[in-house]
């Protein structure tokens, strides 16, 4: 990529509106106290809303080398003990979690960014 594309790609995306209309309000105070039930509202609703695999969330974690990992999985669980996801226990995205059990798992919806980290 020549030096003029990428200022062209950068001024392209520059460009481009950020959050275009309203946001999704969300008060803090108004939260359950459990972050399972506040993660399953928010999957609820993206459900209802009939928005595209909304069980489909991105998943970072890291490998033995400290290097960041991330790759989109489904969701098939989440209770107080956790999130479970449609993975082999053999691959790395069955390896990572249990060797570092604090993966962070996010999904963008047309309203918000969802963010289900512990």
């Amino acid at each position: 990529m020549g030096d003029s594309t990428a200022r062209d790609v950068r001024a392209w995306l520059r460009g481009l509106e950020v959050f275009a209309g309203p946001l999704a309000a969300f008060d803090p105070g108004a939260a359950p106290d459990d972050p399972v039930d506040l993660f399953l509202s928010w999957l609820t609703e993206a459900v209802d809303a009939r928005l595209p695999d909304p069980h489909a969330m991105t998943v970072s974690t890291v490998d033995e080398h400290g290097a960041p990992w991330a790759r989109v999985l489904i969701l098939k669980n989440v209770d107080a003990a956790g999130r479970q996801f449609a993975a082999h226990a053999d691959s790395p995205e069955g390896r990572q979690p249990a060797a570092r059990p604090s993966p962070s798992t996010g999904r963008l919806s047309d309203a918000r960014s969802e963010c289900a980290d512990p």
